[in-house]
């Protein structure tokens, strides 16, 4: 019976601490919740995510940046809940309010708040733009300018720190610089990216070695040279530009889904290699040997392709001459949680084209 009663209280204070923690879990679970939601008898409102993006025309720097918020209203009343977004404001910690930017990506895939009409327990979230420093603490308030009641309705406060949301854009021109490396360089010699691109980066490889090789043969006329033997000047190319070559990229936009970044690359270039004087060095080995004209310069140019290797790798690198001041425009597109660059050979997107072309030696299709 003493057991009984002994093993009895083990139960029943086991049976306590087990509840006594539920609660506290429960308490910490709801407290959690608090800090991420304000709330009042009218609305809820919380942040589901946010990220640094680079509006059209910007320019941002490690300290301060463009802070997207996804803001989400919920209308707990029984009547319509109109919105806008002259509603929500954010303060700093010196109390300075910072008003909304008004921002639109070229792709028109980024849509801000604007205004909402929310029904009877309802719900939106979409996002507002705030630029703010990158490491502060703010709150974001919400008070409706709207009063059909004739009153000022009590808004709602939300505390957030700026340092937990996240800036991919280094991410994403380290992806840029990967695709660059790989299929224009021919390196395998990357960084590994938190982020993924969606390109297959073996295949535009290939094929741009490919396509190089096919328009550099059709530079020669008198002499009939293999892939292998034009090919050697392609790989020279890359590998010189792996060396040499000196590239800028800066962001046109920057938003959640697509980026517009400009390249500016300085490269070798053929146009720019002394082929006259490799040209003269043949002729001058090879006086009084050549009965016919043909065969001269069948044998010319075969010797013109076997020295053009080592020209470039003695080349100096040179702005590409059909490249602006900003650089070349390149378009991203994020899909499934992976960033694509946009490498399709079509008329409309002629910029990549002509990147293709300055990192192929200014060879152009």
């Amino acid at each position: 019976m003493k057991k009984s009663r002994v093993l009895n209280g083990v139960v029943l204070l086991s049976s306590m601490f087990l509840l006594l923690t539920a609660c506290s879990s429960g308490e910490t679970k709801k407290a959690e919740k608090k800090s991420d939601t304000a709330q009042n008898a009218k609305v809820e409102l919380s942040i589901d995510e946010g990220e640094y993006i680079i509006p059209d025309g910007e320019s941002v720097d490690d300290n301060t940046g463009f802070l997207a918020l996804n803001i989400k209203l919920k209308n707990k009343t029984d009547e319509k809940l109109d919105v806008s977004s002259a509603d929500f404001s954010l303060y700093g910690e010196d109390g300075e309010k910072v008003s909304s930017e008004h921002v639109y990506d070229s792709k028109g895939k980024f849509k801000l708040l604007s205004s909402e009409s929310l029904s009877e327990d309802k719900s939106f979230t979409k996002p507002l733009v705030f630029e703010v420093d990158k490491d502060a603490e703010y709150e974001l308030h919400y008070e409706p300018t709207d009063y059909s009641d004739g009153e000022k309705a009590k808004g709602v406060e939300l505390k957030l720190n700026t340092k937990k949301y996240t800036d991919n854009t280094k991410a994403v021109e380290n992806l840029v610089k990967q695709y660059i490396a790989t299929v224009f360089y021919d390196s395998d010699d990357n960084e590994e990216s938190k982020l993924k691109l969606s390109n297959n980066l073996e295949e535009e490889r290939k094929a741009f070695k490919e396509d190089g090789i096919t328009i550099l043969k059709k530079g020669f006329t008198n002499y009939d040279a293999s892939n292998d033997e034009v090919g050697k000047i392609i790989a020279q190319i890359q590998a010189s530009n792996a060396e040499k070559a000196q590239v800028t990229y800066r962001f046109k936009e920057f938003f959640p889904e697509a980026a517009t970044i400009y390249i500016r690359p300085e490269v070798v270039k053929l146009q720019k290699t002394d082929k006259e004087a490799i040209i003269n060095q043949f002729n001058e080995e090879n006086k009084g040997k050549y009965s016919d004209y043909a065969s001269a310069q069948r044998d010319a140019e075969k010797y013109l392709i076997q020295e053009l290797p080592a020209k470039f790798k003695e080349a100096t690198i040179h702005t590409p001459d059909d490249m602006n001041g900003e650089g070349y425009r390149v378009d991203l597109e994020k899909k499934d949680d992976k960033w694509s660059i946009n490498s399709a050979n079509d008329s409309q997107n002629y910029t990549f084209k002509s990147l293709k072309s300055s990192f192929r030696g200014g060879l152009k299709e």
